[in-house]
Parts: structure tokens; sequence; C-alpha cells
């Protein structure tokens, strides 16, 4: 019922813009008038796909003549003077290259997640150590034992060293770990999941999408901001231009001030101008441009799609980055389980070296060693016990968020198809009652009738508005989906 409501309200809304412009089409021209002020914005009107340009009115004399930013067709360069045409498709080529702190920013997220990965994959090989010292002691590290000589009837002192008082030690030790490896096969799996989430998160399809998603919604309101600033100026000069008497015997006594009317329509002009310089400085850094470059927007094709409700039914969710975070949420707490289980197995490692010492003389100074060492923890007062079981409750919890995010994809994706079926309806129809209105008026794209150009920006308004409407719906199921637009 609300969807009904609202293509009504819309579709009314459309034909009171077109037979206002059939109307105003075989009204008299209004005489010419001067600008609203200095620094007004000029306005080169056009017809349902024709491009307007605004520039400050300080800076028009030998704009057109200065401009040297041709460009290759498919892609937008730095301007040098002038007013730069650009295309949505240059907007998104410029904003890839410009895209340099935030894109940087993603890919390092993944390269950080990489590289945790691939160092706790390290610990399944052995570790190669090496330990060496040299030291002096102030003292005799030792006894003095005094021996009696009956034969020759002496006592005689002497030494006995238990540590030499100048040690020099070094030893190379290989330690292969065993029951570990047990543990470092779950750290992989969690590690794994760390990356494969920061890739979805950063360097999948969903950072391209909301890129892309801004990007469109910026250009359109740029778009949309310029014909209010049309509509506005046009509406003003046209209340400026209205004769201040009713008729031949009356006379109206014209006040200090100017009229409420046009005090209004200069601050919805001023207004309107100040939000095209906003969203022009925003477009402007997108693509890394100077921030008071002049654009002047091509405007797009309407979308065009036609995915049905089956199509939506038979899309999988496996892509979108919610889901993908969910499932490896599970994979994490699955392996955090087995890890915790671990616990419980002793650990055992393989060791082997090789030393040289003279700390203790009466052991040789050169030996080599191998064996295996173990070690189990007998009573901890049930920490393994209890770690086991939060770790079953997690990996619960996980399995249950999951099938909470899919059947909220799901539902998600259901509701976003009737919004793009909405929007899709809407925008034919602004398509059609446009290019219909434009036919049927025949009026020419310099026309000085400002009614009628007036009435043409808001019916042009109207189409972009519902083209912008289409296109984020579009853009929402293709992040549902986790496709690139």
């Amino acid at each position: 019922m609300a969807g009904i409501k609202a293509r009504f309200t819309a579709g009314l809304r459309l034909s009171s813009l077109a037979l206002a412009l059939v109307l105003a089409s075989g009204a008299q021209d209004l005489p010419p008038v001067p600008p609203v002020a200095a620094g007004a914005s000029a306005i080169r009107p056009g017809i349902f796909g024709e491009h307007w340009s605004f520039s400050p009115a300080s800076n028009r004399a030998g704009t057109d003549a200065a401009f040297t930013g041709a460009t290759i067709p498919g892609e937008a360069r730095l301007p040098s003077r002038g007013i730069q045409s650009i295309t949505l498709e240059q907007v998104k080529q410029s904003a890839d290259r410009a895209a340099g702190p935030l894109q940087r920013l993603g890919l390092l997220t993944v390269e950080a997640a990489r590289q945790h990965r691939l160092a706790v994959r390290a610990d399944y090989f052995p570790k190669f150590g090496a330990t060496a010292f040299n030291l002096h002691y102030s003292d005799f590290l030792g006894q003095i034992v005094a021996v009696r000589r009956p034969l020759l009837g002496i006592t005689q002192q002497v030494t006995l060293p238990l540590l030499n008082q100048n040690q020099t030690f070094a030893a190379l030790t290989f330690v292969q770990p065993i029951t570990p490896l047990l543990q470092v096969r779950q750290a992989v799996t969690i590690a794994r999941a760390d990356e494969r989430i920061a890739m979805a998160k950063a360097g999948g399809a969903a950072a391209r999408n909301r890129r892309n998603a801004d990007i469109e919604e910026t250009y359109f309101q740029l778009l949309i901001a310029q014909r209010q600033l049309a509509s506005a100026e046009w509406k003003l000069r046209g209340r400026q231009s209205r004769p201040l008497y009713a008729g031949a015997s009356v006379d109206v006594v014209r006040g200090p001030g100017p009229e409420p009317q046009v005090v209004e329509g200069r601050k919805s002009v001023e207004s309107a101008a100040a939000r095209v310089k906003e969203l022009t400085a925003s477009l402007n850094r997108i693509m890394g441009w100077p921030e008071d470059t002049q654009l002047e927007l091509a405007l797009p094709d309407p979308l065009v799609e036609d995915i049905s409700l089956q199509d939506v039914a038979d899309k999988s969710v496996a892509g979108n980055s919610d889901v993908i975070e969910a499932e490896q949420t599970v994979v994490k707490a699955r392996a955090a389980a087995k890890l915790s289980k671990l616990a419980y197995v002793p650990t055992v490692a393989a060791v082997s070296g090789y030393a040289f010492q003279n700390v203790i003389p009466p052991v040789v100074s050169n030996f080599g060693y191998g064996g295996v060492m173990a070690s189990y923890t007998l009573f901890d007062f049930g920490k393994r016990e209890h770690t086991v079981k939060e770790a079953h409750t997690q990996l619960e919890m996980a399995e249950i968020g999951l099938q909470l995010t899919k059947a909220k994809t799901a539902a998600d994706l259901k509701k976003s198809y009737y919004e793009l079926e909405r929007s899709r309806q809407l925008s034919n129809v602004a398509q059609r009652m446009g290019s219909s209105a434009a036919l049927l008026m025949n009026v020419s794209a310099h026309s000085d009738n400002l009614e009628v150009t007036a009435a043409r920006a808001e019916m042009e308004l109207e189409m972009l508005q519902a083209d912008l409407a289409h296109r984020q719906a579009f853009a929402r199921l293709k992040a549902l989906v986790g496709e690139t637009q």
C-alpha cells in the first residue's frame, strides 16, 4: 500500500510539472533582466540530458577560450584552466587513482593479517639457537686442600678448583616441537580466518561497492543542486521582472525595501549556490583535484537493469562480507575449542645440540647431546576444564550468530529487491514523462521564457532524484550478494 501511495505521489508531482511546462510554453516571453548579483552563477541551460555548467560571474570572462582541459575518451586528467567537463565513469577512474590513503589502509590491513598467519605457521618448523658467554670471577672458585707427605715430612697445599675462575661457554641448540604441532595447526586456522575477514572487508567487492556508491551519490547530488540553483535563479528573475501594478487605474506604492518574495528568492539562490560549491569541492576531493575546479557534469544515462525476483532468490549470499565474517567466526571458535582440549596433552619436544665449555674442569670441553623433553601440568585447579567449557559455549554462540546473519541477509536481500523494483518503476515513469514533456513542448534549449526554464529544471530535478534512488537501491542489492557494481 505504501509503494502504491509513493508511486501515485511521484506521478502526481511529475504530472503537475509537465502541465506547468505545457502551460508555460504558450506564455509570452518576459523581458531579459540583469544578473541577480555580482558573483552569481552563470547557467548554461539544457533540456533533459544536455550539460549545465556553473561558474562565478567574476571569472566567467574568457573562460571558454582559456579552457584547455580536453581529455582522452574514458580518462579524466587534472584540469589546467576553465571549466572541466567530466562524466560519471571518469570520476570513478580518477577516484581509483586518487584513493591513496584509504586504499592503502585497506591493503595494509590485509597484509598485516597475512603476515600474522605466516608468523604463526613458522612454529611448525624447528628452532635453532645459540648461546655463548665469557666470564671472569674476582675470587678463586674452589677449595685449598692440605696434603701431608710423611716421607718428606712436610704438609703441602693443593688447589682443588670446582669451577674455573675464567669461564667460556658456547652451545648450539636444536628444538623440534612434537605435540605442540597440534596447537600450531589450530592457531594457523584462526589466523587464516582473520585474514579472510580482512580481505572481505577491505580488499573485496564490499569496499569497491561502498566507494562507487559514495561517488555516484555525490555526483548526482551535485547535478541535483545545480538544477535547484538554476530553478531558484530563474524564479527570482521572474519575480523581479513582474510589474508592480495590478491595473492601469490602480497605483501600487513601492516600499522602501525589496518585496518579501524577492528576499526569500535571494535566500534560496544563496543557499543553493552554497550547496553547489560544497558538493563541487567534495567531488574534486574524491578525484584529487583542486577544490575550486569548476565542473560541467555530463548527465548519465538512466540505469537499466532487469533483475527479477527469481534471480534474487537464486543468488547466494556467500559473498556478503557480513556472512563471510560470521562463517569465519565459526571457524575460529571451532579451532579455539579444539585448542582448549589440547591443554590435556603433554608438551613433548625433541632436542639436540653441541657445546664447548671450560666451566667445570672435570668435564670434557667439547660434547654433543640429543634426546626428548616432556612436561605436563599435573594440577591446575580446574582451569583446563573451565577453558574447554568456555570454548564450546563460544562455538555455539558463533553458530547461532551465523544462522541469524544468513537469515537477516536473506531478508534484507528480498527487501532490497522490492525497493529496487519500486525505484525502477518510479525512474521509468520519470524518464517517460520527461521525454513526453520535452516532445510536447518542443522548446529550444536557449528559450528566454523564465517559467519554462524553471519548470524544465524542476522536471530534470525529478528525473535525477528518481535515477539516484534507483542506483542506490541497485547498489544495496549488489552489496548484499557481494558483487561489484
